[in-house]
């Protein structure tokens, strides 16, 4: 199978990271810069949940010039990027190639649907925790899982749930991704703001008393947009769920923190901008939610002037 990993961040690391390790040959698409010149130079450099060190080596292309037939395409850049990744996959798809997303927020999969077409698309989350050290470097942030499923019902996945069980990830193959979406942008909502904020781990958030009462007063918000949206997703599951994933990652620093703190765009349109827009939609308020929206674009709008 051509598999190709685009966007080579902390997680699409790591996916390439397991991927080599179980000797499936796997590309690596990577914009030029500090990430490109590192992979290049020494691959993708491993440090595991006892700090032991791991380096693997993959190919490394800016592009997908004279690159066809690419049988699974793992997306995973930014929400923001993702018309753009959508634009470089048009015609790069096998006859039974799939473009996964494994993107945080939502709409993802409906960008790539417009290009590639519903039936080339599968969508999904991802729980394991992977944080950047540096260019080239990751760390273990946690265990998790892999839950995905095709966009357009009946579209037979089996081959590709196979290869990421090969790779030695836990792999959930659904029959409709949707649910696993909603409850992975609830998690997202109700976490990485409150992280990148706070400028802490996840772990931290449930030992602090004052930050696990907002998690989970977020997590209450973020089921009314659900609502709002016609999704039928229960609270008191929800909040388990959430506990479970802080448990498991304590050690892990959310994509959001790790963005303020490098001064980068973060993605809080796809995740929080969204829920926000559902409940608008239906004249509903989400008080916290609007709250810590605002100020992750002011520290954004910060950054972006030189202010931060």
């Amino acid at each position: 199978m051509n598999v190709i990993v685009v966007g080579c961040g902390a997680l699409g690391s790591l996916l390439a990271f397991k991927m080599v390790r179980a000797k499936i040959p796997v590309r690596v698409l990577q914009r030029k810069g500090a990430q490109y010149d590192a992979l290049k130079a020494g691959g993708i450099r491993y440090i595991d949940r006892e700090g032991r060190i791991e380096r693997v080596f993959c190919e490394v292309v800016p592009n997908l010039d004279g690159i066809e037939s690419v049988d699974l395409a793992l997306i995973t850049v930014k929400a923001y990027q993702t018309e753009e990744a959508a634009s470089v996959l048009r015609g790069r798809l096998s006859e039974n190639g799939v473009a996964l997303t494994l993107q945080n927020g939502l709409g993802n999969a409906e960008v790539l649907e417009k290009t590639l077409g519903a039936e080339r698309v599968a969508s999904g989350i991802c729980t394991y925790g992977s944080h950047r050290r540096g260019p080239g470097e990751i760390a273990w942030g946690g265990d998790g899982m892999i839950r995905f499923g095709p966009w357009k019902n009946g579209v037979d996945l089996s081959r590709v749930a196979a290869l990421l069980k090969q790779a030695g990830i836990e792999t959930v193959l659904e029959r409709d991704p949707r649910q696993a979406l909603w409850e992975k942008v609830i998690l997202n909502a109700a976490v990485n703001p409150v992280s990148a904020l706070v400028r802490t781990r996840n772990g931290v958030l449930l030992e602090s008393p004052e930050t696990r009462a907002l998690v989970f007063q977020l997590v209450e918000e973020g089921v009314q947009a659900a609502r709002c949206a016609g999704e039928q997703i229960e609270t008191e599951p929800m909040k388990k769920l959430v506990r479970s994933v802080l448990e498991k990652t304590a050690n892990n620093r959310t994509s959001m923190l790790q963005d303020v703190e490098s001064g980068r765009r973060t993605e809080v349109d796809a995740i929080l901008g969204r829920l926000l827009g559902y409940a608008r939609e239906k004249g509903n308020r989400l008080i916290r939610m609007e709250t810590l929206y605002a100020l992750i674009r002011a520290i954004e709008t910060a950054s972006e002037k030189g202010l931060g």
